[in-house]
């Protein structure tokens, strides 16, 4: 392999370990929670087919690119890089499946001038027992665990692109 190859071949299988190590934690929180169960119950959200094809499509893409890393074999790089697109094509499909669609709520009509009054004794009680102090919002990180397991997939992608093109002019120049 050319010398500027090597390291893009390297660079991309650590960016397949590290962005493979993220999709193995999501699997297993939304195994652990009963994800699975509630999916075969119910008939709603990702089929398991969709889930686990993209897992391993990813898995097998990695060892084949690992085959490719040891035998330096172009034919390998690009079916590699094959095998991340189908994980890729699969893992747009979980996140559209899993994705709710904004639904529009019905028009709420107001509720009567007299509806709710505020008493003496409410507001006594509210200020013997103001309830709990209130807390400094909390980041919420979770949401980011997805969306940077899908950056790293396509940083995995380009890197492996690159790699094979440069693996393929290696052998024709």
């Amino acid at each position: 392999m050319a010398s500027t190859g090597r390291p893009l071949a390297v660079a991309a299988v650590v960016a397949w370990v590290l962005t493979a190590s993220i999709g193995v934690y999501m699997l297993r929180t939304w195994v652990t929670r009963g994800g699975l169960r509630r999916q075969r119950a119910t008939g709603v959200g990702v089929p398991p087919a969709v889930v686990f094809g993209h897992g391993s499509a990813a898995l097998t893409g990695l060892a084949v690119w690992i085959g490719f890393l040891g035998t330096r074999w172009d034919p390998l790089a690009w079916l590699g890089v094959v095998l991340i697109a189908s994980a890729i094509a699969l893992g747009v499909c979980t996140v559209t499946l899993w994705t709710p669609y904004p639904v529009v709520a019905p028009p709420v009509a107001a509720p009567p001038a007299d509806a709710f009054s505020v008493t003496d004794e409410m507001i006594a009680d509210l200020l013997a027992d103001p309830g709990p102090a209130s807390r400094r919002p909390q980041l919420r990180l979770l949401p980011l665990i997805p969306v940077v397991h899908g950056f790293g997939a396509l940083t995995t992608f380009m890197l492996a692109v690159l790699a094979a093109i440069g693996a393929r002019l290696r052998e024709h120049y």
